[in-house]
């Protein structure tokens, strides 16, 4: 079951990386009508390593030798929120029209962040429900991962406030913790 149910995470997964790599790409082509946002391709920068570390993380479930209706719909929430973080973020440049990233991410920032705070929250869940089943890892991992996934999410939910440097710092913040998971699990798996 395990196979079947991270081939369809895989394709969700893919569609969101889709959104984020074609975004940039366009971005690229269009840059002599776009207004650069560093804010904006930092927040992308989060959407792609954050996508990253949740891709990995599926890893650790293979130990599962049973799956409940219950384990898919958890494991597809995760994956439908990820996506979400992905493609709203994601700009479309519109033809022939300025690209002002600046003002599409100050547009986005409320469902950007929303989803990737209901991102985060069913992470920890997943933390939680599937603390005694994770391949590698001490039965009481998980209760790091708490720790390290509560200042994220208030990370996500300061980068809301209207002052430029909590965004940036917030961002900044969340980076620094993806790039602590996504080197943790490279380096003991």
């Amino acid at each position: 079951m395990f196979e079947h149910v991270t081939l369809l995470l895989s394709f969700v997964f893919a569609i969101a990386l889709t959104h984020l790599m074609s975004s940039a790409t366009e971005l690229i082509q269009e840059r002599r009508r776009a207004r650069f946002s560093g804010l904006h391709a930092l927040w992308m920068l989060n959407a792609l390593v954050g996508l990253l570390v949740n891709w990995l993380g599926i890893w650790g479930l293979n130990i599962l030798k049973r799956w409940s209706v219950a384990d898919v719909m958890l494991q597809f929430a995760m994956a439908a929120a990820q996506y979400f973080t992905c493609s709203l973020i994601s700009l479309r440049p519109p033809p022939g029209e300025p690209i002002d990233m600046g003002a599409f991410f100050e547009r986005q920032r409320p469902v950007f962040l929303g989803a990737y705070a209901a991102l985060m929250l069913i992470s920890m869940l997943q933390n939680w429900v599937y603390r005694d089943t994770t391949a590698g890892l001490p039965s009481n991992a998980w209760i790091t991962e708490e720790l390290l996934c509560a200042p994220m999410l208030a990370a996500l939910l300061i980068a809301q406030a209207k002052p430029r440097i909590l965004q940036w710092a917030s961002g900044l913040v969340l980076l620094g913790f993806q790039s602590y998971f996504l080197i943790t699990f490279a380096i003991t798996d």
